[in-house]
């Protein structure tokens, strides 16, 4: 199968009986098998014939196999390429997986063997494929231009992201469960150089503690019990791409050493691997959390912390994006009633004033999931009755003025307790280092001394 990658195999060998060899036993299966004597013969192979899988002696006439292997990778080509040698060679072996290659092999194979590595190795690229094709596709759905707000506050979230995409940076996003972080880390990535790669998203939180470890960095065969295969993390998959890791805060600390220390030196290890590989990605986190909080406990690492939050973007809650929540609640009145065939033509007054009321401490996604409700239990209008209870519940009393301001009043207040916690915590944590205080907040040292003036925070007070 010339041209489509799937099953077509090159094998560059100065030895003629081991592409004999290869098309013997793989024939079998029906690959079809190329063969090169030379690395200049082998490229003109790779760019005519785009072979999905790559067999590459270390030693050849002319330009060696590690050499090959570097032009293959700088030239983007995208088959994977499994080296082999005569002779066992660890610094030939480490170097070559620095390179990119998919395996090191010792010659000779046996034949089972053989077929099962290529087998395996066939259907990684199938999966990577189909990671990118389907990551182009979402991203495609998401760009920046289709995420709804007119707010204020999310013309300034649009504006970093436009301000950073370009940058190939860490972003830690930030914000309550339901802002819309995993928009907008789809939107980063789209607007970036990166757009054409893949964007490999992962849940921290939905997963197992016992999985996320394996997703993220990949296994080899017989790491653990179970582990018939190897299969590669969600950095590999992200390779040339973003990766996405959202609540990076329920990241165990054992996974947030490994993982900073893929940040470090750019390269990832399979759990059971003895060998690093080199990764390309762009890291976007996001959190519901409060880290200097987690930090404070022991239960986050400051070093990782400090390695992610390089440009943080914060998502305002819906109960701050003035206006903002008639555009979103047109939007999905009309999406639903296209995907439900339905004839919703507009919300009641009372039911505005009901959702104009509420807090939406669900942010987007629970007006989302409101709207969707309503709209299935309404004819031609949404009345307060078609709203979740929870909204009636909330509103028994239409709030007048007074009460208004009683509550922004207290919730001021209770602004400044939080902000007087947090920056306790913090001031202890960094055992009362003010310099290393007001840099891990994200303040200067004098913006910190006033605040600490301001709240009547003493060492002596705090370690009560």
């Amino acid at each position: 199968m010339p041209g489509t990658g799937k099953g077509t195999i090159l094998v560059v060998d100065d030895e003629p009986e081991i592409g004999w060899a290869f098309a013997k036993v793989l024939g079998e299966d029906g690959h079809e098998i190329l063969t090169a004597k030379n690395g200049k013969e082998a490229l003109v192979k790779i760019e005519r014939e785009q072979p999905g899988l790559v067999f590459l002696d270390v030693k050849l006439p002319g330009m060696d196999g590690l050499s090959i292997l570097r032009k293959i990778k700088e030239e983007k080509h995208a088959q994977l390429v499994i080296m082999l040698t005569g002779h066992e060679d660890v610094k030939t072996a480490v170097e070559a997986m620095k390179l990119g290659a998919y395996d090191y092999l010792i010659k000779p194979l046996p034949n089972e063997r053989l077929k099962i590595i290529v087998q395996h190795a066939l259907e990684t690229m199938a999966l990577s494929r189909q990671v990118n094709n389907l990551s182009q596709e979402i991203a495609k759905r998401v760009t920046l231009e289709r995420i709804i707000g007119t707010s204020v506050q999310m013309q300034r979230v649009f504006e970093l992201v436009r301000k950073v995409a370009t940058h190939d940076v860490t972003v830690l996003l930030r914000g309550e469960s339901g802002t819309g972080k995993e928009l907008i880390d789809r939107a980063i990535h789209e607007e970036s150089p990166r757009r054409e790669q893949p964007f490999i998203p992962i849940d921290c939180a939905t997963l197992p503690e016992t999985l996320v470890e394996s997703e993220i960095f990949g296994y080899e065969k017989g790491a653990f019990t179970g582990a018939l295969d190897r299969k590669p993390g969600r950095f590999e998959l992200a390779q040339k791409g973003s990766l996405f890791l959202d609540e990076v805060g329920n990241l165990s600390p054992h996974v947030q050493m490994k993982l900073l220390r893929v940040l470090q030196e750019r390269e990832v290890e399979r759990l059971g691997g003895k060998s690093a590989i080199p990764v390309d990605v762009r890291l976007i986190a996001a959190t519901n959390m409060g880290l200097e909080g987690l930090m404070s406990r022991g239960a986050f690492r400051d070093d990782l912390y400090h390695r992610l939050n390089v440009f943080t973007i914060v998502l305002p809650p819906l109960r701050e994006r003035e206006g903002d929540l008639e555009v979103l609640s047109k939007y999905f009145l009309d999406r639903f009633n296209r995907e439900l065939s339905k004839q919703a033509q507009a919300f009641s007054e009372e039911a505005m004033a009901l959702m104009h009321r509420y807090p939406w401490p669900g942010n987007v996604r629970e007006l989302e999931n409101a709207i969707k409700s309503a709209v299935i239990l309404a004819e031609d209008r949404i009345l307060p009755h078609h709203l979740p209870p929870q909204l009636m519940n909330a509103s028994v009393q239409p709030q007048t003025a007074s009460r208004t301001e009683a509550l922004k009043a207290t919730s001021k207040q209770a602004a400044k307790e939080a902000e007087r916690d947090l920056i306790i915590k913090t001031l202890l944590s960094c055992h009362w280092n003010k310099a290393k205080a007001a840099r891990r907040l994200g303040i200067d040292y004098k913006t910190l001394y006033n605040k600490m003036k301001a709240y009547g925070i003493t060492r002596e007070e705090a370690v009560k």
